[in-house]
């Protein structure tokens, strides 16, 4: 508040004029106007200065507003006792003296319908409280609090508007209007603010609450700078709660909002704080735009408009949240547990968003509550760097949108979820891994949805196990995507692209993926008569070369698979590993395979046709030997393996080490002007499916017609074509004629044999479960494989661990309460369940299970929340040997994830990732430890 201290506030007249019945307004005299000499009691309380002057006790405006009749106004006067208007100069240092000042919604500070400015809160809520006793109080309504841009600190306590005190103003909107200029106008510092040291409450309020130009450092030990608890609605525009101290009760939060209405807040910071920094909960729509929650020692920004009814299981509101800004400026960064977490009960809208740097996740965002359905959409925001869990986790039953996202150097990039309902996930624009520096270290984006998947303009390269891993329900489709330089880690079951529809088609236009370490390019399955469609806009568009096991590996059931203009070369086992079930066919047009170590094509259907058109499959590209050449055994290999037909046209198979192209099949093989030419034993052989192996002891011989038209088949180390076609089958040749010549043994070779009879499959004997139960909490007990197949620890709650052989060493495991837990959780993160598995050796120490698996299960409580889970994981080696939390990946089929593959001698691994099975939530590792249940 700004002081003036030549000005002094007489009442003394006015107590005068009271007494003499005056009813009109009270005169505040200014300019060291000097009143009568005090009568009565107050000419005692007058004192000679030095100078013979006397020196008055000031009475406070509030003492007389309680003795002032109903209906007493207010003006300015100067010392010959003349009225001043209220925009003169003279007038405004008068009111310039004293703030904050309450004025009703509308009026100009300093009118007479405004109380007096007090030099502290304190002082101006007292005589808010002593005319809320009146029997018709003077102050009431919507109002505005002004407070002078040079109000710092004035106040020694807590702040408290209580609503249930006062009952004049509790039930209408308030507005604390920071930077205010002091003078008798409505002008205030746009960039300024009022600075305050103390913690802020406004609670019990009926009305809506808006906060303008604050700044707060509460210093009193409240646990919290800023707390709003109203009926109403809220907005805050350029309020910054920070650095607010953790108290004796380990509360150091920045900003506590409770509201029945929407949510407004705009500009302003919630940042070092020491506890969570901006906690919303809202009946109605909340909105953030340039909004910063970053520094803070737990969550940055906690936002709930879902408000869950545990006793109906649904959310109770349906409001959306909206963070927003032109530019940047919405930071939720460098926090101590999660950047955002967002608990919709009517979806999420996202722009210029960063939530980078912080302990466990970037953005955690949940909109899925039976009712509380809502899309969530981002755009133009990155969630990089948050090294310990994901850079976004979306769980919702409405639509997925990501546009213009970035998700670097996470531990799993981004995990999008729409499988609580029938969402569709369509991602555009956007990078999941680049380059060395910026790879995830597991997973770069991972999606299981309810509906379709669109991806279009895709970046997911350098990341550690999957590029992208995807499940859906409906279509898989995906454009001008990049799936570079994946799988670090020798678990081939990874891929750049893992695609898997459950009761859709899968297309790929214009896709590139090179270059994965141990996995293959592209993995596609669909289960339910879905097809495949792998194509490229134009040649050289998609290429899958370089992987380290298959370029595509594709699985269909019903559907057909079509290959079309693409390259699968120079990879470590297969170009193209095709498989069709059921009365699926297989395509493969205008592509290329050169140099794919086993197969440069392996394709085989059940009873559907397989059709090679215009392809050039090449064993060797003929450059001088290399480290790493990878010449290909044979070129193509096709099996149908029930009178399925085989037609390969205008295609070439050469320079393969063994033979150029194997076909086998009951029905028609049809070659028309193929060319299979210096292959180290044989052009093309051609089989029925019981000559090109054995024949059941149960089945009758079968035999394959085999036509070849034009063509040729020379220069191969032993046949240019070698038949066994079963003893009807036959091989014709049809004109044009096929060109032979410079084969070792012979042009052709028609074997009319009889196939092998298979021999019986050898018995495995089953394998039954036998483990140790074990009841805990109890004393370590020792592994015996001999006996047990593995040890079982229970625990009253029904979670249970399983700890697999082989294992050599001692084992247990006890229940971990909240009060208990090794760092506190963030806002937004609610505890489940916690234990405590340990794996000692016989002297105590902690070791790990290399070859065997420790299997974590949580039981899920009854009547528990419809919604996600993850459980963390308490890393004892993180923040220099302080530990830190971990936030384990979710399950991906086939993939293991190397906890700090950062550190190759840290053999820590998950093997398989955290996923819902019944009434448990799962995970098995190699190590032990703190593992708590969480959610979301």
């Amino acid at each position: 508040m700004k002081r003036t201290t030549h000005l002094v506030l007489f009442i003394a007249a006015l107590i005068l004029a009271l007494m003499a019945g005056a009813l009109g307004p009270y005169a505040v005299y200014a300019d060291d106007g000097v009143t009568t000499e005090p009568a009565g009691d107050e000419a005692a309380a007058a004192e000679l200065t030095e100078d013979g002057g006397v020196e008055e006790e000031v009475v406070s405006v509030p003492e007389v507003l309680e003795q002032a009749p109903e209906g007493t106004g207010i003006v300015v006067v100067n010392e010959e006792g003349e009225i001043l208007p209220l925009v003169t100069e003279e007038a405004q240092e008068v009111i310039s003296s004293s703030d904050p000042m309450w004025c009703p919604e509308g009026s100009t500070p300093g009118d007479t319908s405004c109380t007096a400015g007090f030099a502290t809160f304190a002082e101006l809520i007292d005589a808010l409280k002593a005319d809320a006793l009146l029997t018709t109080p003077r102050f009431t309504g919507n109002g505005v609090i002004w407070v002078e841009d040079t109000y710092a600190g004035n106040d020694d306590a807590q702040v408290e508007f209580d609503g249930s005190v006062l009952t004049n103003i509790g039930l209408s909107n308030l507005t604390i209007q920071g930077a205010w200029s002091g003078n008798a106008d409505t002008n205030f510092d746009a960039a300024g603010t009022s600075d305050l040291d103390v913690s802020l409450v406004i609670a019990n309020w009926g009305g809506n609450v808006s906060l303008k130009n604050l700044a707060i450092i509460a210093e009193d030990a409240s646990g919290f700078g800023l707390l709003v608890d109203t009926s109403g609605g809220v907005s805050m525009n350029k309020v910054y709660v920070t650095d607010t101290e953790i108290n004796a009760y380990g509360y150091g939060d920045g900003a506590l909002v409770e509201a029945l209405g929407t949510v407004d807040i705009s500009n302003s910071q919630f940042d070092n704080n020491e506890g969570n920094g901006l906690q919303i909960l809202s009946g109605g729509n909340v909105t953030l735009d340039t909004v910063s929650a970053s520094g803070n020692d737990l969550t940055g920004a906690y936002v709930d408009t879902c408000v869950y009814d545990a006793v109906t299981g649904l959310c109770a509101e349906n409001g959306l949240v909206t963070i927003t800004s032109l530019t940047t400026g919405n930071d939720f960064n460098n926090n101590g547990v999660e950047g955002l977490v967002i608990d919709s009960g009517g979806g999420a809208a996202l722009d210029h968003v960063q939530a980078n740097d912080n302990g466990l996740d970037g953005a955690v965002i949940t909109s899925a509550d039976n009712d509380g359905t809502g899309d969530v959409d981002i755009d133009a925001s990155e969630f990089s760097g948050n090294t310990n869990a994901y850079g976004l986790d979306v769980y919702t039953d409405g639509n997925i949108d990501l546009s213009n996202v970035t998700a670097n150097s996470n531990g799993l990039g981004t995990f999008l979820d729409t499988t609580h309902g029938t969402g569709s996930v369509d991602v555009s624009d956007s990078v999941f891994g680049d380059s060395n520096l910026t790879g995830n270290t597991w997973t770069g984006l991972h999606i299981e949805s309810g509906a379709n998947v669109n991806l279009l303009n895709l970046i997911a390269s350098y990341n550690g196990t999957n590029g992208t891993y995807v499940e859906a329900e409906g279509n898989i489709y995906v454009e001008n995507g990049q799936f570079n330089e994946n799988v670090h880690f020798n678990f081939p079951q990874d891929s750049g692209l893992y695609a898997e529809s459950n009761g859709g088609n899968i297309t790929l236009l214009d896709v590139v993926a090179d270059g994965n370490d141990f996995g293959a390019g592209v993995v596609l399955t669909t289960n339910a008569a879905g097809t495949v469609d792998v194509s490229s806009s134009a040649p050289g568009n998609s290429h899958f070369n370089g992987n380290g096991l298959f370029g595509i590996q594709t699985s269909v059931v019903d559907g057909d698979i079509t290959l079309e203009e693409i390259e699968a070369s120079y990879n470590h086992n297969k170009g193209a590993y095709l498989k069709a079930y059921g009365i699926g066919n297989i395509f493969i047009t205008g592509s290329e395979f050169t140099e794919n170590g086993e197969h440069g094509i392996h394709a085989s259907t059940y009873e559907g046709d397989i059709t090679l058109t215009n392809l050039d499959v090449i064993g060797d590209d003929q450059v001088a030997a290399t480290l790493d050449d990878n010449l290909t055994d044979i070129g193509a290999f096709l099996k149908s393996y029930n009178a399925g037909n085989i037609f390969v046209v205008n295609s070439t198979f050469n320079l393969n080490r063994f033979a150029g192209l194997v076909a086998a099949t009951d029905s028609t093989i049809e070659l028309t002007n193929v060319t299979a030419n210096e292959n180290g034993v044989n052009g093309a052989e051609l089989y029925t499916r019981q000559t090109v192996s054995c024949r059941s002891a149960a089945d009758g011989v079968t035999a394959v017609t085999i036509d070849v038209t034009g063509g040729e088949f020379s220069n191969n180390g032993e046949y240019g074509i070698f038949a066994k076609p079963g003893p009807a089958g036959v091989l014709n040749f049809n004109l044009p004629a096929t060109v032979f010549g410079g084969n070792g043994i012979d042009d052709y070779l028609v074997d009319l044999s009889s196939p092998d009879v298979c021999p019986p499959p050898v018995e495995e004997p089953e394998e039954t479960e036998n483990p140790k139960v074990v009841i805990s909490p109890s004393l370590p007990v020792k592994q015996d494989c001999a006996l047990f197949t593995s040890t079982i620890h229970k625990l009253p709650n029904g979670s249970f661990v399983n700890v697999g052989c082989p294992y050599e060493g001692f084992s247990s495991m006890e229940d971990l309460p909240f009060e208990q837990l090794p760092a506190p959780l963030g806002a937004g993160t609610t505890f489940i369940n916690g234990m405590i598995v340990r794996l000692t050796d016989a002297d105590g120490n902690i070791i790990f299970n290399p070859d065997g698996t420790v299997t974590i299960n949580f039981a899920l409580p009854e009547n528990g929340r419809g919604r996600t889970h993850s459980i963390l994981f308490w890393d004892p080696t993180l923040n220099n040997g302080q530990g830190g939390w971990m936030k384990l990946p979710a399950f991906e089929a086939g993939t293991s994830f190397p906890l700090h593959p950062e550190n190759p001698d840290d053999e820590r691994l998950v093997i398989s990732g955290v996923q819902q099975s019944g009434n448990f939530i799962s995970i098995t590792v190699n190590f032990s430890g703190t593992f708590v249940l969480v959610s979301p």
